[in-house]
């Protein structure tokens, strides 16, 4: 099974271009959140995307993950490297993570700031900041570079991609 994950900030266009591009080529979407949610039964985390459980949540997530192996079916994972804590501290995801659900490839999706903040409190109704932004894409995209580095995985990064940057890019890291 091919597995590519689709990360960046909440906001940045993950689900919008995710669902776009699943359709065109014929994979599997999912958000990291909605395996979660299904697999434990409930959510652990608010509105503000704020987590808790973040071991248990990822257990979870790799757990769902390695049930959809089995259908052999390409997937699209749209989830982060890096979470806020209930203190607004960064937490970024263990490299184990990513390597347990054995990732192909690894996009990482980029955004304005202004866009982002925009994006939420229209989508969430959530105020924040664009210096908050800011500090967390930063956050993900180091550790994203990290994570990738020391376990071998393609990554590519989109600032502002198009429907079909992002479908090219998918079809180089993977041969579906």
């Amino acid at each position: 099974m091919t597995v590519i994950f689709l990360a960046g900030v909440h906001g940045v266009g993950k689900g919008h271009l995710g669902a776009l591009v699943s359709t065109g080529l014929g994979v599997l979407h999912l958000t990291a959140s909605q395996l979660i949610r299904e697999e434990k039964g409930r959510e652990s985390w608010g509105a503000d995307k704020v987590v808790t459980d973040v071991d248990d949540n990822q257990r979870a997530l790799i757990q769902a993950v390695e049930r959809l192996r089995d259908s052999g079916q390409a997937l699209l994972l749209d989830g982060h490297f890096v979470l806020r804590a209930p203190n607004g501290d960064f937490i970024r995801l263990e490299a184990g993570v990513f390597s347990a659900l054995k990732l192909s490839g690894v996009i990482l999706l980029c955004e304005e700031a202004d866009r982002i903040a925009a994006r939420l409190l229209q989508r969430d109704g959530v105020h924040t900041t664009p210096d908050s932004i800011r500090a967390l894409a930063a956050e993900e995209e180091a550790h994203a570079r990290e994570v990738c580095g020391a376990l071998s995985i393609p990554l590519a990064v989109f600032t502002s991609p198009t429907e079909t940057s992002l479908t090219d890019t998918i079809r180089r890291l993977v041969s579906w």
